[in-house]
């Protein structure tokens, strides 16, 4: 696919990256945690029973209280996996911490000696997104591999209409919201955005999609 914004990316990538790992540790727990609640309370609100989840790395917010929150309350949760071919993103059922392994990037994935993949047809009741930078109307900016893109339209592929998808969340610190973020037709948008302050809906879909 055509990269229209590469160099316009590449620059705010820097730029984010800096700005994220500036945020100090003990705040970066912190506002973790205030997230995490906030993506449960919208899971609870959406009546999810399964959820798709990254598993934060180095200065990401990090998502454990909220899968922990997942598996207390008995939401199956499914984590990716980066296949060998630098393409695929394949999701795995995960119960426990030691179900996951060192994968592709340094990225904490589901070890498939001990992980069960989901089914082909699987479609999460909600995605949650990384990234570096989010805006509003739900603008992405990831690491540029694409996996997430390419998933987004893997689950339309298994859905009869838009109004099915999942709900697509990205999580992230308030201090990676910015006015927009430069897009390509193919890069998926968020329905919402988490942080630790706000929950920003991008008015992309309706809300009563997900309340059916």
């Amino acid at each position: 696919m055509m990269q229209q914004n590469n160099g316009e990316k590449r620059e705010l990538r820097a730029v984010m990256k800096s700005r994220r790992e500036a945020i100090a540790p003990a705040q970066r727990t912190s506002w973790s945690q205030a997230a995490c609640q906030r993506i449960a309370d919208l899971l609870a609100g959406i009546g999810a029973e399964n959820v798709m989840v990254y598993i934060g790395l180095r200065s990401e917010l990090d998502t454990a209280e909220f899968i922990e929150w997942c598996w207390r309350n008995e939401i199956a949760v499914s984590a990716p996996r980066c296949e060998a071919d630098g393409v695929t993103m394949t999701p795995y059922w995960i119960r426990g911490w030691d179900e996951l392994m060192p994968g592709a990037f340094g990225i904490r994935e589901p070890n498939p000696a001990q992980a069960v993949k989901c089914e082909d047809t699987y479609v999460p009741g909600a995605v949650i997104v990384p990234g570096l930078a989010f805006d509003q109307l739900g603008g992405r900016l990831g690491y540029g591999a694409g996996f997430y893109d390419r998933y987004c339209d893997r689950l339309r592929s298994l859905v009869p209409s838009e109004k099915e998808m999942p709900l697509w969340a990205g999580c992230c610190f308030e201090a990676q919201i910015v006015s927009a973020v430069p897009m390509d037709s193919h890069d998926a948008r968020m329905d919402a955005i988490v942080t630790e302050q706000h929950v920003y809906w991008s008015g992309r879909r309706s809300r009563l999609d997900w309340n059916r």
